[in-house]
């Protein structure tokens, strides 16, 4: 008899430790099905998009007339400003800012009175190269295409227009001329002068850009942007670079902005 009861007693053992093993597995298996199935909806689930952006951002501008005149070139300036996101639905978004823009450009004037009969001196001949920079409050707003790339990465191409009010205009140049009538001698003066009064206070700019948000710190976001600014209205009139009177045209000042920023998501 007693072995079988040590065959009775190893199969009780066996079963009892056969169901803990049992237990065991089961309940492993369970808590890494229940801990998979939260990594999945962790994963599933994305932090909510605020509604509203808000930044500060500012770079350079490299600005030039257009072409209606040949004598024109290019000079730089700065932007600074303040901007506000609105994320209307997915990737689409309205940007409205608010900046201090230096536009412009370069103008070279050929000045020439004795052909209405005044005498030669410096002040009637000579040759200006200017510098024009016209300070002023510009008000974008733009629509926006985020681009989903990556999940920290957030490109976005983006069009609109501005309104920009000119409140100061600056212009810096060199005169070039003869200094003294019959005598080859040749002098440059250089100077600025406030020339608001000829250019129109008001302006519209068209706007085509490309922007780009990484992630900085905590909710802080860095901006990196780049757009085209065009004239959509003249910056001066009646403009020739011959001072010819009814010779002029209508000049628009032209824009390349590079800005850096930092957004911040307001919730």
């Amino acid at each position: 008899m007693r072995p079988l009861n040590s065959t009775l007693q190893f199969i009780a053992i066996f079963k009892l430790y056969a169901v803990r093993i049992f237990s065991f597995v089961t309940l492993f298996l369970l808590l890494n099905t229940i801990h998979a199935q939260g990594q999945i909806d962790t994963a599933n689930v994305q932090a909510p998009i605020s509604k509203f952006e808000i930044g500060v951002a500012g770079g350079l501008t490299v600005n030039k007339f257009s072409s209606g005149q040949p004598q024109t070139g290019t000079n730089t300036g700065y932007d600074a400003g303040l901007l506000l996101t609105y994320n209307v639905y997915k990737q689409w978004s309205i940007q409205l800012e608010a900046s201090f823009t230096q536009q412009g450009g370069q103008l070279l004037t050929f000045k020439d009175d004795t052909r209405y009969g005044l005498p030669e001196s410096f002040t009637t001949k000579n040759v200006k190269n200017s510098s024009v920079h016209l300070n002023s409050l510009n008000i974008p707003l733009l629509l926006r295409y985020t681009i989903p790339i990556k999940k920290d990465w957030k490109p976005a191409l983006y069009i609109g227009g501005s309104y920009a009010y000119n409140f100061n205009v600056i212009e810096r140049y060199q005169k070039t001329g003869n200094l003294l009538p019959g005598e080859d001698i040749i002098t440059t003066v250089t100077d600025s002068e406030n020339v608001t009064s000829r250019y129109n206070r008001d302006r519209l700019n068209l706007i085509v850009g490309a922007d780009l948000r990484l992630p900085l710190f905590s909710n802080v976001k860095l901006l990196l942007d780049f757009r085209y600014m065009a004239g959509a209205t003249p910056a001066y009139e009646n403009y020739s670079y011959m001072e010819k009177i009814g010779f002029g045209s209508e000049i628009k000042s032209n824009s390349f902005i590079a800005k850096l920023g930092l957004i911040i998501p307001v919730q």
